[in-house]
């Protein structure tokens, strides 16, 4: 995989669609649909729009329809895009909301916001501004138990995607809305190579697939409960050293040109892993991403590792 760095907008093309959701808070397996793709715009008689701005300038852009959903007691009335939007937010639970503007919308923040409003006056979003020390605030988003609903009943996502809904931990939501950037630059890579990413995998669905089988094979040999816990990793793209399997940020699951399914464990380094971490994670076959800041912390970390070639700037 190329190095990127996660910053870097002018390394960012349209992109295609992507894979399935997630959920954490309020989880949920469910039917899916691709994301990063961009809101799409259906043709309909009904509620015209104003020609928006995309990219590199105007373009004119036919009327969108607006579908009404039911769920319980109420009826939301929604157009694909705002769809697609919670489709995003829902497999990778935060997002920030300018990543949603680069990625989803394709750089269109007049369609973003518009779209954004609307969620947030039906109940199906949520957003919160986070305050960081010498960083300018950010703006992340996230569904409401509304919202997760819906997009289970809309989306099309496929039944074994995950979606997630709320806030975690203050402190876990800086990290987890970058996740979004990471999983996008990954999936570039491999649809410039032919392929097409097909689902996510977020460390909570793989952590909790792991302590099951662990809760599953107490009363086993210690021999036995290795051999389990290996054909665990083994089948699921993980690595496992003694009875440890480590667990990525994302795993992506892609069809390559020669529609072969493979997976790639992506991991991105905080500012508080210690070095000892960044190298534990290295050698179990993630490739590694980091903060523009971080960068050069993560790549002396590793200057003593046979596995520095596999450590990827973002």
């Amino acid at each position: 995989m190329p190095r990127w760095d996660i910053g870097d907008s002018a390394q960012i093309r349209e992109s295609d669609p992507p894979p399935p959701r997630e959920e954490r808070h309020g989880e949920s397996s469910e039917a899916q649909r691709s994301v990063g793709k961009g809101p799409s715009d259906n043709p309909s008689p009904t509620t015209p729009e104003r020609p928006e701005s995309r990219g590199n300038g105007p373009v004119a852009r036919p009327p969108e329809r607006r579908t009404r959903h039911r769920d319980r007691d109420r009826t939301y009335s929604l157009r694909r895009s705002e769809i697609e939007a919670m489709s995003d937010i829902g497999r990778f639970r935060t997002i920030d909301v300018q990543d949603l503007c680069r990625f989803a919308y394709r750089g269109n923040e007049a369609h973003m916001n518009r779209d954004v409003r609307s969620l947030r006056k039906q109940g199906l979003v949520e957003e919160k501004t986070l305050v960081r020390a010498h960083k300018q605030p950010r703006k992340v988003v996230t569904l409401t138990e509304q919202g997760h609903r819906i997009v289970r009943k809309t989306s099309g996502l496929p039944r074994d995607q995950r979606i997630y809904h709320g806030f975690v931990k203050t402190r876990e939501i800086n990290h987890d809305a970058d996740l979004y950037k990471v999983y996008q630059q990954a999936a570039e890579e491999v649809r410039e190579k032919g392929g097409k990413p097909l689902r996510v995998r977020l460390d909570f669905e793989l952590k909790g697939i792991v302590q099951h089988e662990k809760q599953t094979t107490k009363g086993l040999s210690e021999q036995e409960r290795r051999d389990r816990l290996e054909a665990l990793a083994k089948d699921h793209g993980l690595t496992i050293s003694g009875t440890t399997v480590h667990v990525p940020d994302i795993q992506m699951e892609y069809e390559t040109r020669e529609h072969e399914l493979e997976r790639a464990n992506l991991e991105l380094v905080s500012e508080n892993y210690r070095s000892e971490g960044i190298r534990s994670k290295a050698e179990s076959g993630f490739a590694l991403y980091a903060r523009g800041g971080d960068t050069a912390r993560v790549r002396r970390a590793l200057q003593d590792s046979h596995t520095v070639e596999r450590i990827l700037s973002i």
